[in-house]
């Protein structure tokens, strides 16, 4: 069984609790039996996670109650950590760009072709943000490169089948 289906097994039936664990799962908040946390020491107050849901506290506590009590959930979630800073809001204060590319579908390879032409033009990639399928309805691909990207990568990007747009920041 995936997590996926667990999830969905344990939460399926409640929208609300589901957005709760997608909101986990996209910041990386780890549940212990301590509460809900950042990384090892910064904790999150439910009302913080309620207010920014638009859900009641309680919810959030239902969430993290049914989480602690099955095994794999809880293990899966109470070893969650963030992935780190994201660059793709400051790319341009560092000197950087941020190539944000969508795709008509998720597919093995997507990465590959792309950080291939990047190469072929000596860019160099200095972060790489995949948001997740499961987690978001349309998601993109934000490439962090050290250089300007010229007019002829964005051809060759969009050349590329699978791409649906690009576009930098």
């Amino acid at each position: 069984m995936s997590i996926w289906d667990r999830i969905y097994q344990k939460f399926g039936n409640s929208e609300k609790k589901i957005c709760v664990i997608k909101s986990l799962l996209m910041y990386g908040l780890r549940v212990t039996e301590k509460g809900i946390f950042i990384g090892e020491k910064i904790k999150i107050p439910y009302t913080s996670i309620a207010a920014a849901l638009d859900i009641d506290r309680r919810t959030v506590m239902e969430c993290v109650r049914e989480i602690r009590r099955d095994p794999l959930l809880k293990t899966f979630f109470g070893n969650l950590e963030p992935a780190g800073a994201s660059l793709k809001n400051v790319a341009r204060i560092l000197g950087y760009r941020c190539l944000v590319i969508e795709t008509y579908e998720d597919k093995p390879g997507i990465l590959a072709s792309v950080a291939r032409i990047l190469a072929e033009k000596n860019i160099n990639i200095l972060q790489v943000i995949a948001e997740d399928p499961n987690l978001i309805s349309e998601p993109k691909l934000y490439l962090i490169v050290s250089s300007n990207i010229s007019g002829d990568v964005i051809d060759k990007l969009l050349k590329l089948p699978i791409i649906k747009y690009v576009t930098i920041s």
